[in-house]
């Protein structure tokens, strides 16, 4: 077991590595080189030490809809994170209730700032979706009332997504991040989301009204602030 203080001495070093004082950052990377040397450590093993996890309850049951999975690749984009999906059955009477929770991965803490714009999101989507449905006319049938709202919600998603510069992850980034997922929970499956069916002509114009509606929301860069005002709205 490598004691903590190396690990965080090592990443010190590594990040100093990086400044713009040659000198400095030649001594910093000498100094990283020769502790990984030391204690057996590969730049991933300092990398994957810095990976931690959030969960977040999903606002849906053993299969996320579509929307919510393009949430979670929005997060993930905007973050330089990965995100799994679960579910876990829970006995309400004499039925058995599915509550679905995203697990972001990141490194440097990028998870926890990754879960909690998940959870603004999703409750900001989740409040114009039932806005949406609630303008419909009411004889409409069930099934179309929830594709349209469906489809109101993925273009959402489609609209947020302009406002968000991607994060590139570096390649040792990534495979510490796949490697700490498969060391927490072994193989996992593909996730297929469930999705409501084929448009038709006249729902897109939930498409349109979904995609504004998306396009007003805002990522900031400074998502966690002492008050977490991290989304503004218009």
């Amino acid at each position: 077991m490598i004691p903590d203080r190396i690990m965080r001495k090592i990443e010190r070093c590594m990040a100093l590595s990086h400044s713009s004082n040659a000198h400095e950052a030649g001594i910093a990377l000498r100094q990283a080189q020769q502790l990984m040397q030391r204690y057996g450590l590969s730049e991933q093993d300092i990398t994957l030490a810095s990976v931690t996890d959030h969960a977040v309850t999903a606002q849906a049951g053993k299969v996320p809809p579509r929307y919510l999975n393009a949430l979670a690749t929005l997060v993930n984009n905007a973050f330089g994170t990965q995100a799994i999906y679960s579910a876990t059955p829970r006995l309400s009477g004499a039925q058995v209730r599915w509550i679905g929770q995203w697990q972001f991965l990141g490194t440097d803490g990028a998870s926890q700032v990754a879960a909690y714009a998940y959870e603004v999101l999703q409750r900001q989507l989740i409040r114009d979706r039932q806005a949406y449905q609630s303008g419909l006319n009411r004889r409409i049938k069930r099934a179309t009332r929830i594709r349209r709202g469906d489809a109101f919600a993925e273009a959402w998603v489609a609209g947020a997504r302009e406002s968000i510069v991607p994060v590139e992850l570096s390649t040792s980034a990534s495979e510490a991040l796949e490697a700490y997922a498969e060391r927490q929970w072994g193989e996992l499956s593909s996730l297929t989301p469930r999705q409501r069916g084929q448009l038709r002509h006249h729902d897109y114009q939930a498409v349109h009204q979904g995609y504004d509606a998306g396009r007003q929301v805002q990522l900031h860069d400074a998502i966690q602030t002492p008050e977490r005002e991290a989304l503004g709205y218009g």
